[in-house]
């Protein structure tokens, strides 16, 4: 049996009564972060901007947007669910990989969802979720070159998104099969808007929740698809990734879930490696808020693939030009933290990235790389050491392997739960307030009702105009 047969085969059988109790109670910590992090990130500028074009464009109205009132063809309403799930770069990656899965899962279920509706119910959404985080990290791992080595962003999660939203929309066998073999005429993912400072970071993970959600109603009405899609001659592994370690995919598929030691969670609304050092430089100074006239300088050591995603190049990183430059700065994330005593949405505005305190400070920290990082099996997110040298005298330093929200140094879910309620206060959305421990119970499922997903829909869109 083929590697693509396999997959088909693993989503056909799935159940919820199937999926091992851990990786059920982490999917639903995962679901937690992901839903407060989109209702954050649906009100970001750049997505306003993009959706005010999508909504301008129309169309039939099959599906709502998270955090809109707007009704949309339901690949249009995917597309703007993933770019607001990922532009605040808030959402949860897999350590080390540096995939983001919840964000290529979610986003195509919730337009799934809304062209289903009744039909389905917390067991189901789930069941397709998890499928989606198990394969987005099955498929990352099996690759030989990192995306910071490759400048490949991941082109494979379109395939994991397609297999859950195939799952949630009834496809079966065949059909199925072929949805994922569609979703491949349109993988994508690139690292230069990383580089560049671009709002198209988020943007890419748009098109795949809408190619996802194309692939799986294209192959319903029997459009078909390469089904040799991952280790044809020309498929995903032999086109773009060759030299991967394929065999390793189909291990355990259907017993062991990747999302039970796979997904990582942020504290901190920044590129995954600026979590850890914002978190050892907080740690270092307990808390003491510090100005540019007390330090020094710091230095910073990291591995080469940390220095070149947020080090480098230094001018730009200590005055970024761009909010998603601020997001992709280690001397940005690391100088707001020290001067404000903390990180949040708020710091990444046109206005905050530009406030002449955090800029001072950020200009005395040097970063450059270190051995003995090198040598860390977490690549990008690896050990960071951090010396900050004040201007009395002290010196602070330290260093972190795990960052806070890595299996082995996880966030709680009290922690998680309260990430989500700074998340939902911000987005400044009262459907959304008003209920927001009922959304985290409609996740928990503590009482196993097992609600339909239309409880939770009316929670996260805005009510329609009257």
């Amino acid at each position: 049996m083929s590697l693509e047969s396999d997959l088909t085969q693993y989503c056909d059988r799935l159940t919820f009564s199937r999926i091992d109790p851990a990786a059920i109670a982490l999917a639903k910590h995962s679901l937690i972060d992901i839903i407060g992090v989109s209702l954050a990130g649906s009100r970001d500028a750049e997505v306003e901007l993009l959706a005010n074009v999508i909504e301008h464009w129309g169309g039939r109205p099959e599906a709502r947007v998270i955090g809109r009132a707007s009704r949309l063809p339901a690949p249009s309403a995917a597309l703007l669910n993933g770019a607001a799930a990922r532009s605040l770069d808030f959402d949860d990656v897999a350590d080390p990989l540096g995939t983001h899965p919840s964000v290529a899962i979610f986003p195509p279920l919730l337009a799934i969802a809304e062209l289903r509706g009744n039909a389905i119910d917390h067991q189901a959404f789930l069941t397709a979720y998890i499928a989606g985080l198990d394969l987005s990290i099955r498929l990352s791992r099996a690759r030989r070159e990192t995306l910071l080595e490759s400048g490949r962003y991941d082109l494979c999660k379109v395939i994991a998104a397609t297999a859950a939203a195939g799952i949630l929309y009834g496809l079966k066998g065949e059909q199925l099969h072929h949805a994922m073999g569609i979703a491949y005429t349109s993988a994508l993912g690139e690292t230069q808007c990383m580089i560049d400072g671009a709002p198209t970071v988020f943007y890419q993970q748009g098109l795949v929740a809408a190619n996802a959600v194309r692939a799986v109603v294209l192959a319903s009405r029997g459009f078909t698809g390469a089904k040799d899609y991952l280790t044809g001659r020309w498929g995903y592994y032999s086109a773009f990734e060759p030299g991967s370690a394929i065999e390793t995919i189909s291990d355990g598929l259907g017993e062991v879930f990747a999302n039970v030691d796979g997904v990582a969670f942020k504290p901190f609304p920044t590129c995954r490696p600026n979590t850890s050092a914002v978190a050892l430089a907080l740690e270092l100074t307990k808390g003491e808020r510090l100005s540019a006239a007390q330090i020094e300088r710091i230095d910073i050591q990291t591995n080469q693939q940390i220095h070149d995603l947020v080090c480098a190049p230094i001018a730009r990183k200590q005055a970024p030009e761009s909010v998603v430059d601020a997001r992709f700065s280690m001397a940005y994330n690391v100088a707001t933290a020290l001067a404000t005593g903390d990180i949040f949405i708020d710091d990444f505005t046109e206005a905050a990235i530009r406030r002449p305190d955090i800029l001072a400070l950020s200009r005395k920290i040097h970063p450059r790389t270190d051995p003995d990082c090198e040598r860390s099996e977490l690549g990008t997110h690896g050990k960071i050491k951090i010396a900050i040298r004040l201007t009395d005298g002290r010196i602070e330093e330290g260093e972190v392997s795990y960052a806070k929200g890595n299996p082995k140094n996880p966030m709680s879910l009290d922690e998680l739960v309260a990430k989500f309620d700074k998340c939902v206060a911000y987005a400044q959305l009262p459907y959304a307030s008003q209920h927001r421990a009922a959304i985290v119970e409609w996740v928990l499922d503590r009482s196993n009702r097992n609600p339909s997903y239309a409880n939770l829909a009316e929670r996260l869109h805005a009510p329609a105009a009257q």
